[in-house]
């Protein structure tokens, strides 16, 4: 009779514990597929096109910061990159918009200078700047934009350990954009 006892107690146990594991490993797989859904909707992919005539590649990046370093905008231009950057986040110190950002990071400065050639030397008003610009950072910071993109959508982002926007406050802008880096302060780590 004991043993009838303690086998069906131990067929419960065992088909609780199994249950509980395949309802984990179903979550997993569906969080990837989650996740690899959403990065496709709204990460643009190297080699993409952009309206600028220079396809999406890490290796734009130290243009843009020399555009940053050598243009000069006028009062009037500089409005304009304001005007677009402003109302988002940098993704580095998302608490700040991009158009001031808390820091002269290789990240920044690139935005920035991406920005500020559009508005120079192709006449880009508000919104084309604006959405250049977010198409470059969803690029070169594509896993803080899916967190975001997951937030809006009501999945908590942290399950997938994603940045949280705070890279310049726990001292990673040394880190390269592709480890959710600042693409470093000086020298750029791509």
């Amino acid at each position: 009779m004991k043993w009838r006892l303690y086998l069906v107690v131990l067929l419960t146990v065992g088909g609780a514990l199994a249950a509980g594991a395949w309802m984990l490993v179903q979550r997993r797989t569906s969080g990837a597929a989650t996740l690899a859904k959403v990065r496709a909707q709204v990460i643009p992919q190297a080699g993409e096109p952009t309206t600028y005539g220079l396809p999406l590649s890490l290796d734009n990046t130290q243009r843009f910061i020399d555009y940053h370093a050598t243009l000069s905008l006028t009062p009037e231009q500089e409005r304009v990159v304001k005007d677009a950057l402003s109302p988002f986040g940098a993704p580095c110190c998302d608490d700040n918009p991009m158009s001031t950002c808390c820091c002269d990071c290789n990240l920044a400065r690139s935005v920035w200078g991406l920005s500020g050639h559009l508005v120079a030397k192709r006449n880009y008003g508000v919104e084309q700047v604006r959405d250049s610009a977010l198409k470059w950072l969803r690029f070169i910071q594509s896993d803080y934009f899916v967190g975001q993109e997951l937030e809006d959508r009501g999945v908590n982002p942290n399950r997938y350990d994603l940045p949280r926007g705070d890279t310049c406050y726990i001292g990673d802008c040394e880190l390269p954009f592709t480890a959710d880096g600042c693409g470093g302060m000086g020298v750029l780590r791509q």
